[in-house]
């Protein structure tokens, strides 16, 4: 007898079999207990999660011969030929070869014919997505005036392509990825009943790589016991899928916390050399720190599924990064995976990747910003706190050794005492951190645009930036751009602020950019910031006007 695999010997035969999709489940028994079989059902989500299978078994429990049924016998002639695969009144059609408004035409003629053996004649479309236009449009009068002894079942893994004309006339039903210790309980009880060897860290690691899917769950197990004589270790599931495993990831984090650029490229080396793929490198590396980051931030979150279940060595890795550094980490890498996967050598996009890790003095540099910002906070906090017959040392606070001046009120801006909602700040470097989170950020048009003013003063609850041109201004005063600017001054210095947007020029620039017209008036020179920054958005070119 020919072998059959896993994932077909082990398809669920009803309801009950069904893994992590009770809400499905539940909703289609009490509607087949009360009577309410729709004409039409559209069956959603990820591949590998039940869609199919639940198809079948609703094809089963309205046409089993003890039914209409939530519990289909599975024994009776109905039932034994729609698992087979054999019944004249259950179709499956794969929409992806039968794509065209013929094989739909066809389909529209053959439905007006009454069932062979059972009740409804069941029409189960897989990935129906993958239909034409033409073909939706030949399909949706079937779907809306349907012969009563005909059903509908359509399954698509990317549901947003389906016509709203089609979506509208469909039950619609999502299926969501099955966690990995559902999956890991499927598994050894499949493994215990088939008399299979495994060990339970191969079973996890089967589980987390099969990404949600118990179809792609049990095609690895396959593998598995294919591969492996003996018992099933996690050995023999990393060799089989080419999987890097802990010690490597770990060993490259250690690398990367000591920023030591050339322990990291060797290792990258070492796996390339092991026949390694270096874009699951970077997936792992990627896994890895968003477990680091993870559990930063919440030490005691067990329900979130982390790549490493270590927790010493968690703390102690995730110490020798902030929380900051680790979000741009894991970023980059994603970064990274995306590049690696078109580059025509992904190696040299991992090394690069890894290597602007390895000297991440810009994410160093705003980090300490941050962290320097905090303590000023909460000097100034402790200095609020003390009686009103206490003064406070007359000592100004200092950012990167240097004492650092208040910021200058704005021209007739009154204050109230007390009422500073920012500690005093330098300035010019939350400036040149505000720069550099733009650039991090992908956001360069704006940065090209607010890199034309300067931020001048962080008084009270206001940040004021200065300009020397309009343009730039109102662009910035906008209700887009300057949301931005605030969040990250708020970021960055701990409190929120409102942007302020003013013109003038210091009188040493005015000198440097004008000149002088034949009338005596000022004009603006080809190297003017504005006119340099109009020309780099807009293009074109300087054309001066003759006044004669």
């Amino acid at each position: 007898m020919a072998y059959v695999a896993l994932y077909r010997q082990w398809r669920p035969q009803d309801f009950a079999g069904l893994v992590a999709q009770d809400h499905v489940s539940k909703t289609l028994r009490n509607a087949i207990l009360s009577g309410k079989i729709a004409h039409a059902y559209l069956f959603a989500g990820p591949r590998g999660t039940g869609k199919t299978s639940t198809a079948k078994i609703l094809a089963k429990a309205i046409n089993c011969a003890h039914g209409p049924t939530p519990e289909p016998c599975n024994q009776c002639p109905n039932c034994e030929r729609i698992t087979a695969g054999t019944s004249m009144d259950v179709f499956e059609i794969d929409a992806a070869s039968n794509r065209g408004i013929d094989e739909i035409r066809d389909l529209r003629e053959k439905v007006k014919f009454a069932p062979v053996d059972g009740r409804y004649k069941v029409y189960i479309i897989d990935e129906v997505h993958m239909l034409t236009t033409e073909a939706f449009n030949a399909l949706l009068k079937t779907l809306e005036e349907p012969p009563a002894h005909v059903v509908f079942i359509l399954a698509t893994t990317e549901a947003h392509k389906i016509p709203a004309t089609i979506h509208s006339r469909c039950q619609r039903y999502d299926f969501r990825r099955i966690g990995v210790r559902e999956i890991e309980g499927r598994l050894a009880e499949i493994a215990a009943k088939s008399g299979l060897a495994i060990t339970p860290e191969a079973i996890r690691l089967i589980a987390v790589q099969a990404d949600g899917g118990m179809r792609d769950a049990l095609s690895i197990l396959d593998q598995c016991t294919t591969l492996s004589e003996g018992e099933v270790d996690a050995g023999a599931v990393r060799q089989l899928l080419g999987l890097i495993g802990h010690e490597w990831v770990w060993r490259l984090a250690d690398a990367l916390a000591e920023r030591d650029a050339a322990a990291v490229l060797l290792a990258i080396d070492d796996l390339v050399n092991m026949g390694k793929d270096v874009r699951q490198v970077l997936l792992e590396l990627a896994q890895h720190f968003r477990s680091l980051m993870i559990y930063k931030a919440v030490p005691d979150a067990g329900t979130i599924e982390l790549y490493s279940e270590d927790r010493d060595l968690l703390l102690r890795q995730s110490e020798r990064f902030s929380h900051y550094e680790l979000g741009v980490i894991v970023q980059k890498l994603h970064d990274a995976i995306q590049d690696a996967k078109w580059a025509p050598e992904p190696r040299v996009a991992a090394e690069m990747a890894l290597l602007a890790i390895s000297r991440r003095d810009d994410m160093a540099d705003v980090a300490s910003l941050i962290e320097r910002v905090a303590a000023l906070e909460a000097q100034l906090a402790g200095r609020e706190a003390l009686p009103k017959t206490a003064k406070p040392q007359p000592a100004q606070p200092a950012v990167a050794g240097r004492p650092v001046e208040p910021a200058p009120k704005a021209a007739g801006e009154k204050r109230e005492e007390g009422a500073v909602k920012i500690p005093p700040c330098n300035v010019p470097e939350v400036w040149d951190a505000v720069l550099k989170e733009l650039i991090a950020s992908g956001k360069r048009s704006i940065h090209a645009c607010v890199a034309q003013g300067k931020l001048t003063a962080l008084d009270g609850a206001t940040a004021t930036i200065q300009f020397v041109s309009d343009f730039p201004k109102e662009r910035t005063e906008k209700e887009d751009y300057r949301t931005i600017i605030e969040k990250i001054i708020e970021q960055i210095t701990g409190s929120q602020v409102k942007l302020r947007c003013v013109t003038g020029p210091t009188p040493a620039a005015a000198k440097k950019n004008e000149t002088p017209k034949a009338d005596g008036s000022a004009g603006i020179s080809a190297d003017h910031p504005a006119l340099s920054q109009a020309l780099k958005m807009f293009g074109g070119k300087v054309v001066k006007q003759d006044t004669n």
